[in-house]
């Protein structure tokens, strides 16, 4: 019984991290729309911000709540569905082909992804690392200020003045949503790994990793059905970027936690090969000369393998 409410407030608390993440998204579209500021660019940096603020809030209060392996598992979780689910969603579901991503978006991709990797060798996030991680994520703001697409559209009007109140309230009210439902969500999740006698990694890389990646898959979803393709591969490349070099960072600059050494061994390495593959798979599959029958081929390689890897950490294969 016990595990049942709990799951049950988890799975609320899920919710309303959700919904703050949509209103903060939509909201701060809005905004970037009304600035004139391209989709690969919005996919980038405001839908990636976004969607990567529910792990965000969630690496904030595993540490509020000493429960930094949740967190840790989160993020490399949440970076291993991005491409492998969200991704491979978007690749099944393409119908036109994305504008050519610039190599250099995959520049501070990689580092990052690399970056991790040397930090977590030996199981510990230093402050050192950390101001890495906090340099790439400079760096990468820089990229996409510098690369601004060049048919970006001249400033619009300004919003009416009730409009504006609106969506102001509406921010807020999503930010609320996000340090409440993160909050409790980290809560939740370590009372159900402490029932279930399981690790607080395990439910990282799983309950809470798909949950914080709903925003993603529900963003991906929505620019296939509308065809905006180019906003997809900004907000892989932008939300793994942010996960990484933002919400690592937290937990190496206030927490010395010894992590465990499955995450290097065994999930790092899912991650970093999943990330080669998506720069490869996202370098060449606008290409003309690339078939959509095999994009989609790829993708339901990528989603079978997601299933595969989830089953394993599940002790089901």
């Amino acid at each position: 019984m016990d595990f049942l409410i709990n799951l049950l407030l988890l799975g609320l608390s899920l919710m309303v991290l959700i919904w703050g993440a949509d209103k903060f998204v939509d909201n701060s579209s809005i905004i970037a729309k009304q600035l004139g500021i391209s989709e690969l660019t919005i996919g980038l940096t405001v839908v990636a911000l976004g969607t990567s603020a529910p792990e965000i809030f969630v690496g904030i209060s595993s540490i509020l709540n000493q429960s930094e392996p949740l967190a840790m598992g989160a993020v490399v979780g949440s970076n291993i569905s991005n491409i492998a689910l969200i991704f491979g969603v978007s690749c099944i579901g393409i119908a036109t082909k994305p504008k050519e991503t610039p190599l250099i978006q995959f520049i501070p991709f990689l580092l990052s992804a690399l970056i991790l990797g040397y930090a977590l060798k030996d199981l510990l996030i230093t402050p050192f690392e950390s101001i890495l991680l906090l340099i790439v994520f400079t760096f990468f703001l820089y990229i996409i200020f510098k690369n601004r697409a060049s048919d970006e559209l001249v400033l619009t009007t300004s919003m009416p003045k009730d409009n504006s109140i609106y969506i102001s309230v509406m921010l807020i009210a999503g930010l609320v949503a996000l340090i409440v439902g993160s909050n409790f969500a980290v809560i939740y999740a370590e009372k159900i790994a402490i029932l279930l006698k399981i690790s607080e990694l395990v439910i990282g890389l799983t309950i809470i990793a798909i949950g914080t990646s709903l925003p993603e898959l529900a963003a991906t979803i929505s620019a296939i059905i509308k065809k905006k393709t180019d906003m997809v591969v900004g907000n892989v490349i932008g939300s793994n970027v942010l996960n990484i070099t933002l919400v690592v960072p937290i937990i190496g600059l206030f927490s010395n936690v010894q992590l465990d050494q499955l995450l290097f061994n065994r999930d790092y390495c899912v991650m970093i090969i999943a990330t080669i593959l998506f720069m490869l798979v996202g370098i060449t599959y606008s290409s003309k000369k690339v078939p959509t029958s095999l994009v989609r081929s790829i993708g339901v390689i990528f989603v079978i393998g997601y299933v595969a890897y989830i089953l394993n950490l599940s002790n089901f294969i």
